[in-house]
């Protein structure tokens, strides 16, 4: 079952288009156990157990992980492996791309070490950079395309010699991966970018609908109702939608006067389907 079979069937199930990232902050995580793993995949499981039934997939950032050196690694991996015991896509958000033979062993470590079902990856570095990673026919793959954070502007909207921004030249080159490598290659489009939003997904649904992965709901200011208006406007088939919220959910108890499972499962209820 290759990426795009594996989400739709998740999709079907769940009615959802909610991807809820797993950025673990030890200061952050209200209950301390007794050694930082132990802390990390106690928490991460609990939200994984209580509010996986919610979720399209699960977004661990690779970086959140890593910060806490060997533990982390150990407690990424548990959490993965928690997640696909309950048939949850994860999305390994790593944001890699380099030379053939690095970008071959950046590969090898997501799928066959840490057993990731997609990854986000950065195309600046051309096709070359990235074939490494589309030779995993069954994965799924989200490429840089119109972020949501304020320095995007400082590339993703340069001119090209032909007149377009250079992140439309990256949504068009999405489009033919998809066409030369015959895998499941889609965008990263953040919430913030409405109208840029709705530019990709109208091209997109124009050419078989590549997935989109969508962050910046939540901290970032990007808000759920005016994403799922837009992609409507365009017919876009949302079992290939998965809108991201990290922070906003897994540390909601520190705005709120709940429980944490209970701040965070108010706001998992501000991102489902209507």
């Amino acid at each position: 079952m290759n990426f795009n079979e594996l989400t739709k069937q998740r999709f079907n199930d769940t009615n959802s288009v909610l991807c809820i990232g797993l950025d673990p902050i030890y200061e952050d995580i209200p209950v301390k156990k007794d050694t930082i793993e132990k802390t990390i995949t106690n928490f991460l499981f609990e939200i994984i157990d209580n509010f996986g039934q919610y979720a399209l997939a699960v977004k661990p950032n690779i970086a959140f992980f890593e910060q806490y050196g060997i533990e982390g690694l150990i407690a990424l991996k548990s959490v993965i492996k928690r997640a696909k015991e309950q048939k949850i896509p994860v999305i390994l958000d790593a944001k890699r791309g380099d030379i053939g033979n690095t970008s071959k062993a950046y590969a090898k470590s997501a799928f066959d070490v840490f057993d990731a079902d997609s990854i986000t990856l950065a195309p600046y570095m051309g096709t070359d950079s990235l074939s490494p990673f589309f030779e995993y026919k069954d994965k799924g793959f989200f490429i840089l395309a119109r972020t949501s954070n304020p320095g995007s502007k400082d590339f993703q909207l340069l001119k090209t010699e032909n007149g377009e921004y250079l992140y439309q030249s990256v949504i068009k080159k999405i489009v033919q991966w998809n066409n030369e490598f015959k895998v499941s290659v889609g965008a990263v489009a953040g919430a913030t970018q409405l109208n840029e939003l709705e530019m990709i997904s109208k091209y997109f649904s124009e050419n078989n609908c590549p997935p989109l992965l969508i962050p910046g709901v939540g901290k970032q200011g990007g808000n759920f109702e005016e994403v799922i208006k837009t992609l409507r406007s365009v017919d876009y088939d949302l079992s290939r939608v998965f809108i991201n919220s990290s922070s906003k959910i897994l540390y909601a108890y520190k705005e709120s006067e709940l429980d944490y499972l209970d701040a965070s499962k108010q706001e998992i209820y501000k991102m489902l389907l209507k």
